[in-house]
């Protein structure tokens, strides 16, 4: 951890989308008070003119070149070690911050809290279901006051304004893998905060580029990956008996899937995965309480 300089640290991986980098650069107040971090993780020499990379010539911005190409919990983790504010922010380099967005980070941040929940909008059609999805567990937690959908069914980071000494002081960083690289940062960091706030204020916008991991096609080594995430994400839920929130990685459709597409033995390989790495047992049982939840809505 570097020595607290600014206010704001807004930490920024990209690849290959310069052009919608520039517009989330832009989305940011230049101010003196505001460090912004852009990590490059080896993007394509065709794809980015690095003569002219977004934001390299301002002087509010830091742009570091990794060549590692370890994607973008990698890059997220080179951010935190420059980090400089206060608080901490982290988006990503297609979406962008709605204006105003730091206007209202500026009144309601105090010096009693650890983490500041907001609420998320979307100009894309394909991710409006997420957003409106996200939006209706902060609709529910304003109804019922009840907050572990926000806390912990939003794995996402760029929903949130963090205390930076609390991710420092608990030494926390993103996975370092293909898929789900922010899910566990996220759990354990609203797992640790004591002290936080939720509004209903929409301050960051989603959108979508051609070949983003949410629309990638579906390989065995895809699901493969994102079930592994998913045991890490169903042990933290199951051990708070938070069934409801469990992210599937079991399932009629899933084991149907890997049969018609994979093939028997690529099922077999899955299914064992679960029961040495983790539990079939409790995975079902996950599962279920998944079912039970959706029942609800």
């Amino acid at each position: 951890m570097t020595s607290i300089r600014k206010k704001y640290s807004v930490i920024i991986p990209h690849k290959n989308t310069p052009e919608l980098l520039r517009r989330c650069l832009s989305s940011i107040p230049k101010r003196g008070d505001i460090q912004i971090i852009v990590i490059d993780d080896n993007s394509d020499l065709d794809k980015v003119d690095f003569y002219h990379f977004p934001g390299m010539d301002d002087e509010c911005v830091e742009v570091y070149l990794t060549k590692e190409g370890k994607g973008a919990g990698y890059a997220r983790n080179v951010g935190l070690k420059h980090a400089e504010g206060k608080w901490l922010l982290f988006a990503d380099a297609d979406d962008y911050y709605v204006d105003g967005a730091f206007d209202v980070l500026d009144k309601e941040l105090n010096e009693d809290l650890d983490v500041l929940y907001f609420n998320v909008t979307s100009n894309s059609t394909r991710k409006e279901a997420r957003a409106s999805c996200i939006a209706g567990k902060y609709e529910d937690y304003f109804k019922t006051k009840d907050d572990t959908l926000v806390k912990f069914g939003i794995w996402s980071p760029w929903n949130k304004c963090i205390f930076s000494k609390l991710v420092f002081d608990y030494g926390l960083v993103f996975d370092e893998v293909p898929v789900g690289n922010d899910a566990m940062f996220n759990l354990k960091m609203s797992g640790y905060a004591r002290k936080y706030k939720i509004i209903s204020e929409r301050l960051y916008c989603l959108t979508d580029t051609e070949g983003s991991i949410t629309f990638r096609r579906q390989t065995y080594d895809r699901m493969f990956n994102y079930m592994k995430v998913g045991i890490s994400i169903n042990q933290f839920l199951y051990e708070r008996k938070l069934y409801n929130l469990s992210i599937p990685i079991i399932s009629p459709y899933i084991i149907r899937k890997i049969i018609h597409d994979y093939g028997l033995k690529k099922l077999c390989n899955y299914i064992l995965y679960i029961h040495r790495k983790w539990s079939l047992i409790k995975a079902i049982r996950m599962y279920a309480g998944y079912l039970e939840a959706k029942k609800k809505i």
